[in-house]
């Protein structure tokens, strides 16, 4: 049997062969919108810099990141000789304000970028 409408001898087109053909024309018309944004997908990533990756990571992750940093701290005065707690304290302390200032620069960045570039507060004749 043919997928195909086909005329039967009475001058009527037998209707389940239509809907079947319509339903294979729009799974052929869902597989290529699929397919297309697929592409479209994987040419943002491949454009995408190293930068913008981790920038993006780091959106995502750093409040845990930074959760975890001090919690293990925490936890870990128990085991850690008390002259060295304010070196362990320092060091923590360090790499919190580092991944700190990086969201911050993240956030800031991506501000600007919504704005056009940053303004330089010239004016245009100077």
């Amino acid at each position: 049997m043919s997928d195909k409408p086909m005329v039967d001898n009475k001058g009527y087109i037998d209707v389940n062969s239509a809907l079947k053909l319509r339903e294979a024309e729009g799974r052929v018309e869902v597989e290529k919108l699929n397919a297309e944004s697929d592409a479209k997908f994987r040419e943002l990533l491949i454009r995408e810099s190293a930068k913008e990756t981790a920038a993006k990571h780091l959106a995502k992750f750093a409040g845990f990141y930074l959760t975890f940093l001090v919690m293990a701290f925490i936890f870990s005065i128990k085991f850690i000789p008390e002259s060295s707690i304010a070196v362990v304290a320092g060091l923590i302390t360090l790499v919190v304000s580092n991944l700190s200032m990086i969201l911050k620069n993240i956030v800031e960045n991506g501000e600007k970028g919504a704005d056009g570039p940053p303004k330089t507060g010239r004016g245009p004749n100077q």
